[in-house]
């Protein structure tokens, strides 16, 4: 699959947190060059990719969003594809949740997602091809007692892929989502914080799962191995909640 990257140049949002970072260190491992985005990034963290570049950014900042997609291709020549992998969490139960609470994960995720694959679709649109994934959650079908907050943003991610892959696939530019479960980071352990899911059976498969799990998915829909794959949602879950 090596052949897929190299030469090419790839957009990774939230590129500090666990997944954003396990994908961008796999597509540099395969020959990509990699701008690595998020508003706490630094180059020491990647001191160890040579083709990894640190790119601050906040993406609720849709003119800097936007001033980054064109520096990426100003910098490197070209956008071959975004992976989106913000996300912030706000748990608790229903009724106490406030309209700060909502809005504080909608502009995070949500339009924390849109804002980059707005800026970088023009790009992909002009070459004629490339690839857009963005990472949602299991939660969107299947939402937590304690997590409806996100689970209500990773549903309408869902849906927003569906539609841009089919409203661009005929411009040569494919848009997927990955749907992870429970993958080990931070941000499990603060929702099993807040549940009683941690004295559950987590997946049919034994979990959770590694934030490499979910980079080689979207690794894959990023390639040309994905060439026909648009507008679809892959599940990197285990096999969903187990059931005793």
């Amino acid at each position: 699959m090596s052949q897929d990257f190299a030469g090419k140049v790839y957009w990774v949002t939230g590129a500090t947190g666990a997944l954003g970072r396990a994908t961008a260190l796999a597509l540099a491992e395969l020959g990509a060059t990699v701008v690595a985005s998020s508003r706490s990034v630094t180059a020491a963290q990647f001191a160890d990719w040579p083709k990894v570049f640190a790119l601050p950014l906040d993406v609720g900042d849709s003119h800097a969003v936007d001033q980054a997609a064109a520096a990426i291709v100003a910098e490197h020549g070209r956008i071959d594809g975004l992976v989106t992998s913000t996300n912030v969490g706000a748990f608790g139960e229903f009724l106490e949740l406030t309209d700060e609470d909502w809005q504080r994960v909608i502009d995070a995720k949500l339009l924390g997602s849109v804002r980059p694959v707005r800026a970088a679709l023009p790009h992909l649109i002009a070459a004629g091809k490339g690839a857009v994934v963005v990472i949602s959650g299991r939660g969107g079908i299947d939402p937590s007692p304690q997590h409806f907050i996100g689970s209500s943003v990773n549903a309408a991610l869902d849906l927003l892929v569906q539609g841009l892959g089919r409203r661009y696939g005929p411009h040569g530019v494919r848009v997927n989502a990955v749907a992870p479960g429970p993958i080990e980071s931070p941000r499990l352990a603060e929702l099993q914080g807040a549940s009683l899911e941690k004295s559950e059976p987590l997946t049919p498969l034994a979990g959770p799962g590694k934030p490499t799990d979910v980079a080689n998915a979207v690794v894959y829909l990023l390639s040309d191995a994905a060439a026909f794959v648009n507008a679809s949602r892959l599940y990197v879950d285990g096999g969903g909640k187990r059931y005793a």
